[in-house]
């Protein structure tokens, strides 16, 4: 009774052992070879690993399989085609943004068109005031200049602070009427993205019309 129990144990040990080893045993390679048949065996040769493989299971279920080393001009395809799909997936997640974010700003078309009335007059105001600067600047420099003029008229040197002054609002000129063209230029690109998002707005009520219509009607 007692050698029993201390056979069983080992009985089990050397069972488990035959077990895993008969499981390391069940893993086989299933690759092409290089006539095009396919190759079962133990091992992936070295020559063949390039084409891949398969990990399989005595009974042919897969356990993992390596795919085909891919050549240049595969890989270089291969990276097109993926920068293509991701640049796709970027573009309509972008899209879907804008979508939202219209029918979340906006109810009607008209609501659309007072938002853009109300964006081109702040860019206005901004462009007046830009304006009403530059004149007042010129006039500073008209100014300064003619007191410049008398000096050399009457002999006398301009002082450097006066040069200095000129040159500063000469820059200032330059400067403000930059911000100028930067502006008119906001309003037109403002004017076009209203422009989008009302053609856009036409295009989302227009499907969500079809829908209700198609919903609306009785079934036969």
């Amino acid at each position: 009774m007692i050698a029993a129990r201390v056979l069983l144990p080992l009985v089990l040990c050397w069972s488990g052992l035959f077990a895993i080893q008969a499981n390391a045993q069940s893993i086989y390679y299933r690759y092409p070879g290089p006539d095009g048949s396919v190759v079962i065996d133990s091992s992936v040769p070295p020559n063949a690993v390039p084409r891949g493989y398969d990990i399989i299971r005595l009974d042919g279920t897969v356990v993992k399989t390596v795919a085909p080393k891919m050549s240049d001009e595969e890989r270089k395809a291969h990276e097109l085609e993926f920068g293509v799909e991701e640049a796709r997936a970027a573009a309509d997640e972008k899209t879907r943004k804008w979508d939202e974010s219209l029918l979340l700003r906006y109810s009607n078309v008209q609501d659309i068109d007072v938002a853009k009335k109300r964006a081109i007059n702040d860019i206005k105001v901004r462009i007046s005031i830009l304006k009403s600067n530059l004149s007042i600047i010129k006039q500073q420099v008209y100014s300064n200049q003619g007191e410049a003029a008398e000096l050399e008229r009457r002999g006398l040197a301009v002082p450097s602070e006066l040069v200095d002054t000129l040159a500063s609002l000469r820059r200032e000129i330059t400067t403000t009427e930059q911000h100028i063209t930067s502006r008119q230029e906001e309003l037109e690109e403002v004017a076009n993205n209203y422009e989008r998002d009302k053609r856009r707005f036409a295009d989302l009520q227009g499907q969500v019309d079809l829908r209700r219509n198609y919903y609306a009607k009785p079934k036969k």
